[in-house]
């Protein structure tokens, strides 16, 4: 694929969607493109990578010992919370293509490089981040008051 079909694919990100031509080249120049058949782990658990990815076309699975825990398309990221610790404390999930699957794959120090040069695709992961976190927490207190039922009633 070349650089201008990357460049379309990202302005449909919506965390990209606002840059530049320059800062969208500035990010492609530090990816590489990754094909993922189906059934095909992306990411394992317990990795000490902290590469991001973004889905340009297919779908994965996030799973959290073998639980899915999400599941993300086209427009979609992952692997955004690698970088945040100062110490590698290895992925917290798996991630497994679902069907052919086509990402862009950027290097942990790229990322964070980009984001301090980037402050406002940071502050849009920041934002997607706190929602996968709503979503969890909802989800955790939605499977406790489920328990709780369950042994009460």
């Amino acid at each position: 694929m070349n650089k201008s079909a990357y460049t379309d694919l990202l302005r449909n990100v919506p965390v990209f969607s606002e840059l530049d031509d320059a800062r969208l080249d500035s990010l492609l120049s530090a990816a590489s493109e990754v094909s993922v058949a189906p059934n095909e782990f992306i990411v394992k658990a317990g990795s000490l990578l902290a590469d991001i990815y973004i889905i340009l076309s297919g779908k994965v699975e996030v799973r959290n010992k073998g639980a899915v825990v999400a599941t993300l398309g086209r427009g979609n990221f992952f692997g955004e919370m690698a970088f945040l610790n100062d110490t590698p404390t290895g992925r917290s999930s798996d991630v497994v293509a679902t069907e052919e699957t086509l990402c862009l794959k950027i290097g942990g120090p790229a990322w964070y490089a980009f984001l301090r040069k980037n402050p406002d695709v940071a502050i849009e992961v920041i934002r997607v981040l706190a929602e996968r976190l709503r979503n969890t927490t909802w989800a955790l207190l939605d499977l406790q008051s489920r328990s709780a039922r369950q042994t009460t009633g």
